[in-house]
């Protein structure tokens, strides 16, 4: 049965929605799919690093992602989308394919990535990737910049980031009993240690987000400052 959402949308969306068309779609590995839209909806729009769209799903509702770069002159934009397990996200990315058209809400404020002077630290999981590409290119020829993810593959995760340019990030496979977390929190220590006076980005996993601030907040490891935007927590459909 469409959630409430999916059903509002579909009455609203052709009226509120931009729409776009699959041009391109790669298989990263097995779990990330590489994808580029292109169409007059994407034209003369306003996109900084961190924005998110938001895309319309039918019989489910909106799933948010974070472009990957924008051309507002050709009209185009790229995604990588993680597909992990059998949420409705995750079926949508797999069945897509070139010439499918979507519709889209955004882009939008998310992550004011560009507010962000000086070095970065950044934390998060596959949800992240994006964003971290993103934030790389922001900072495009700066040494300034250190990534560490928890991920549920890490060879896979190693291959995709490469792809990326992302291939010095460092990454602990999770544990079921989150006693990855306390290599990650040494490892965002040694990081903001490195990089004095360097902002802290946390994004992805909302109960990880939460343990790894406890934890950095007891070392007492200084920082110029947080940004914090959870992707996703545990028993929920998704976030915004």
């Amino acid at each position: 049965m469409a959630s409430g959402q999916a059903i509002i949308g579909g009455l609203l969306g052709r009226f509120l929605f931009k729409e776009a068309r699959v041009g391109q779609v790669r298989d990263v590995s097995p779990h990330f799919r590489w994808m580029e839209w292109v169409g007059e909806g994407l034209c003369d729009v306003e996109w900084s690093p961190g924005d998110k769209v938001q895309v319309f799903l039918p019989d489910v509702g909106m799933r948010t992602y974070t472009p990957l770069g924008w051309d507002s002159t050709l009209g185009s934009t790229r995604f990588l989308v993680y597909m992990h397990g059998d949420s409705p996200g995750a079926r949508w990315g797999r069945d897509l394919k070139v010439g499918d058209r979507c519709q889209f809400f955004g882009p939008r404020g998310s992550l004011a990535l560009q507010s962000l002077p000086g070095p970065v630290v950044l934390f998060g999981d596959e949800t992240s990737f994006a964003v971290a590409h993103t934030l790389k290119n922001l900072k495009a020829g700066s040494a300034d910049v250190e990534h560490v993810f928890e991920v549920s593959s890490r060879g896979e995760s190693e291959g995709v980031l490469g792809e990326l340019g992302l291939a010095g990030a460092s990454v602990v496979e999770k544990r079921s009993d989150e006693a990855h977390l306390a290599d990650v929190e040494a490892r965002l220590r040694a990081a903001l240690e490195r990089r004095r006076g360097a902002h802290l980005v946390l994004t992805g996993r909302a109960h990880a987000i939460q343990a790894v601030r406890a934890r950095l907040r007891s070392s007492g490891i200084a920082h110029a400052g947080q940004k914090v935007k959870a992707y996703w927590a545990e028993g929920k459909s998704g976030l915004d």
